[in-house]
């Protein structure tokens, strides 16, 4: 856990705890909450390449790679759009798997959000000293407490990490990439 926030804080330092969560939440539980039809998946994935602008950047210098790992489990990657753009894969390969890894995401029931919400208690604990120097962090955490005693589960990525980063990506199980 602690490699997975470190990871996400020091390629993103202007990452609030919300996008620490939405990380987190997406190596859970994957896309299985953001599916529609495949053609709206593509259609979906065509107009948001359209966004895309620059190199990938980390470190100071251009990536090498257009994946990033989700949470700490290891179960999913974000495959950034520009892959698309940069042509090394299209838009229906892109579409395809994404689809395709809703069929790993758990059911969701009463009892995987209840494991859920321990789950992020857990990390919280774990990860306080790291954490707890991130801007907002106290604000956050207890909206973020609120949200998940309420019901709700799914958080977007915060105003700030959009305005920093422009992310546009789409969620892959890491064994559908293997084939």
């Amino acid at each position: 856990m602690r490699h997975a926030v470190d990871a996400l804080l020091d390629s993103y330092p202007e990452a609030t705890l919300q996008d620490v969560y939405k990380s987190m939440f997406q190596g859970r539980f994957g896309v299985a909450h953001m599916l529609g039809s495949r053609e709206a998946v593509e259609a979906y994935i065509e107009r948001e390449v359209q966004l895309c602008e620059g190199e990938i950047v980390k470190d100071g210098g251009v990536a090498e790679c257009y994946l990033e790992p989700c949470g700490w489990r290891g179960d999913y990657v974000r495959v950034d759009l520009r892959a698309v753009r940069d042509g090394v894969m299209t838009v229906e390969e892109l579409a395809d798997l994404f689809v395709r890894s809703a069929a790993y995401a758990p059911r969701v029931d009463d009892a995987v959000l209840e494991a859920w919400a321990e789950g992020w208690n857990t990390i919280l604990e774990v990860c306080h000293p790291r954490l707890s120097l991130v801007d907002g962090y106290a604000c956050d955490s207890v909206r973020l407490a609120e949200l998940i005693a309420g019901g709700e589960y799914v958080v977007h990525h915060s105003r700030r990490y959009n305005e920093c980063y422009a992310p546009h990506y789409r969620i892959v199980h890491c064994s559908l990439l293997e084939e």
